[in-house]
């Protein structure tokens, strides 16, 4: 073996191990991420205990699709015609939307609500969600 092939494959060997490595940071394998490993934030009693804020620079104004969350932050999400919320779906014959606003009573009025509307949710189910919660008294609510 030459000279030179000895030196090409130290620089393979030497690229592969630093990508390698590099894969191996940046998806927290060697515990040097932040948060508990499961990608989502912990949560308890459907409040988010962490908080995520959006900075913005003083000359600049905050997009209307960013939303801040607060430690008294809940999720619905919207598919189709159902209600995904505490990983239970309501909205169908199981788990009606009536059964979704008694599980939300528990609540006070003043908590965010944000709905996370997905690509096939449908007008009528996003419509009906926020005026339930309007008549049963939440007052932010956020898409």
């Amino acid at each position: 073996m030459n000279n030179k092939n000895v030196k090409k494959g130290a620089a393979v060997t030497g690229v592969a191990a630093i990508a390698a490595l590099a894969l191996l940071f940046g998806t927290g394998k060697l515990g040097f991420g932040s948060g508990d490993g499961l990608g989502t934030p912990s949560e308890a009693n459907g409040k988010a205990e962490s908080a995520v804020v959006t900075t913005v620079a003083p000359d600049q104004e905050q997009s209307s699709t960013e939303v801040e969350i607060r430690a008294d932050t809940v999720e619905i999400r919207i598919q189709g015609r159902e209600y995904n919320y505490q990983n239970v779906s309501y909205g169908n014959t199981e788990h009606t939307l009536e059964e979704l606003l008694i599980a939300l009573n528990e609540l006070p009025r003043d908590t965010r609500i944000v709905l996370a509307v997905e690509d096939d949710a449908t007008k009528n189910a996003v419509d009906a969600l926020e005026q339930a919660l309007a008549e049963a008294g939440f007052t932010d609510v956020r898409k």
